[in-house]
């Protein structure tokens, strides 16, 4: 299979992820190794997304389409994605792993419309991130493509492999994550409970879904909660 067609599968989930959700208290969301994943990274793609969301879901032509999600649900998503950016950039230092800087490039320009979005003061940092999470899925792409050779994999099956390929990854570099995202022994946000006490109402566990990367979460909840607590 071609690398491109990987690239184009793998950035359709990099968009996904980074549709996330609100701030989070405390100014460091996780360490990978000897550097920080600052909360202000993740309140700024947040802002900038949501608001991409929101006005998609406005838009006639779109807003069909547009499905509104807790932006806990998706807060865990954009976590990781960080974490995994920050974990592929430092082990691809140490094992000198490659990726094509011109399907890079690509890959950035289609976020430009959103990147223009971003207040003039923020723009700069906002395309590094987008830039770092799709670097790390390009270089994830060049070691996973050689098992789809002759093949039409689906995104689903590109994801796994990526994710597959993140799990390793994260076994060579140290990750502490936040305790409020909610991760498990190996730094995955959303993994885990973060909640300290037992959810007993349905409020309480709806919210409590919202937090995890896996957990399917009632459609008609998220559509009740407040406009600040979701996207779209």
């Amino acid at each position: 299979m071609k690398a491109n067609r990987l690239v184009l599968l793998a950035v359709g989930g990099v968009s996904v992820l980074a549709l996330s959700g609100c701030a989070q208290s405390g100014g460091v969301a996780a360490r990978v190794g000897d550097t920080t994943v600052p909360t202000s990274d993740v309140d700024l793609l947040t802002k900038v997304q949501c608001a991409s969301l929101d006005k998609a879901a406005k838009d006639p032509s779109q807003g069909g389409q547009v499905q509104p999600v807790a932006r806990a649900t998706l807060r865990t998503v954009l976590v990781n994605a960080l974490v995994d950016a920050e974990v592929n950039d430092q082990v691809a230092s140490r094992e000198h792993l490659t990726y094509d800087k011109s399907q890079l490039a690509s890959a950035v320009q289609r976020y430009a419309s959103t990147v223009s979005q971003a207040p003039k003061a923020d723009r700069d940092r906002y395309r590094e991130l987008i830039e770092s999470i799709l670097r790390g899925q390009l270089q994830a792409i060049g070691q996973i493509q050689d098992q789809f050779a002759g093949q039409q994999p689906s995104n689903d099956e590109v994801q796994k492999a990526i994710a597959d390929f993140e799990a390793k990854m994260r076994t060579k570099v140290d990750v502490h994550v936040n305790p409020q995202y909610g991760p498990d022994k190996d730094g995955v946000a959303g993994a885990a409970d973060p909640s300290l006490s037992l959810a007993v109402s349905s409020f309480a566990k709806h919210s409590r879904d919202a937090l995890s990367a896996t957990a399917q979460t009632d459609p008609t909840w998220v559509n009740g909660l407040p406009a600040d607590q979701r996207c779209g």
